[in-house]
């Protein structure tokens, strides 16, 4: 609703797992609206919300800021449909801003932020034929097997688009302590279905996948 503020903080101690997902999309409705996600991570933190569905006229601004502290690691996913495509609510919002951070140490080691502003330009003819985006950031040594997943090579065909890579800041041995893969797809399914098979390696960080978990 207008004028809706969400403000979340985490706290995961050294040697513990946790594993944050929505019950549901967050849907956001005609007017201005927040979230603001901040988390000290010690232990190992998996944000997995479902997708952000702006409707006709929303405004949304979100924040994620993840504060890792020694061996503490993250995979964070993050991701947006068109709105109510089959009410014709397509790609009708007013502005999207989005913005995840990850610091070690209170240096910035990774920073994703998109903001998608119908003050700029129709969104929907920028966004094409695409209905949904889903980005997935991983970083740290305890969730190595899901930087390697996110890695698995590009895809470029008509009903999606992945693009990996890997981050800058280098772990021991020379292989990169992080990944980020951005996926576009023409249905919000496909988007999910790619950042899933993305995430297939989670029981290997002791983490459930919360998608299948609900079925």
């Amino acid at each position: 609703m207008d004028g809706d503020a969400v403000e979340v903080d985490l706290e995961v101690e050294a040697g513990a797992t946790l594993v944050v997902f929505t019950q549901a999309s967050t849907k956001v409705f005609r007017g201005a609206s927040s979230q603001a996600v901040r988390a000290t991570v010690e232990g190992t933190l998996v944000l997995m919300p479902d997708p952000v569905a702006c409707f006709r006229g929303a405004r949304y601004r979100q924040r994620v800021d993840v504060a890792l502290r020694g061996e503490g690691a993250c995979v964070v996913l993050d991701g947006f449909t068109s709105g109510r495509a089959a009410y014709g609510d397509r790609w009708a919002f007013e502005r999207l801003d989005l913005r995840t951070t990850i610091t070690r140490g209170g240096s910035v080691v990774a920073r994703d932020a998109l903001r998608l502003d119908a003050a700029d330009g129709p969104v929907a003819e920028r966004m094409g034929r695409f209905e949904a985006v889903q980005t997935v950031l991983g970083f740290g040594g305890r969730v190595r097997p899901i930087v390697d997943a996110l890695l698995a090579p590009s895809i470029a065909e008509r009903d999606r688009v992945v693009a990996p890579s890997p981050l800058p800041l280098l772990s021991e041995g020379g292989a990169p302590a992080g990944a980020v893969v951005r996926i576009a797809a023409t249905s919000p399914w496909a988007a999910l279905a790619e950042a899933r098979q993305r995430l297939r390696n989670l029981p290997d960080i002791d983490a459930v996948d919360p998608f299948g978990a609900r079925h």
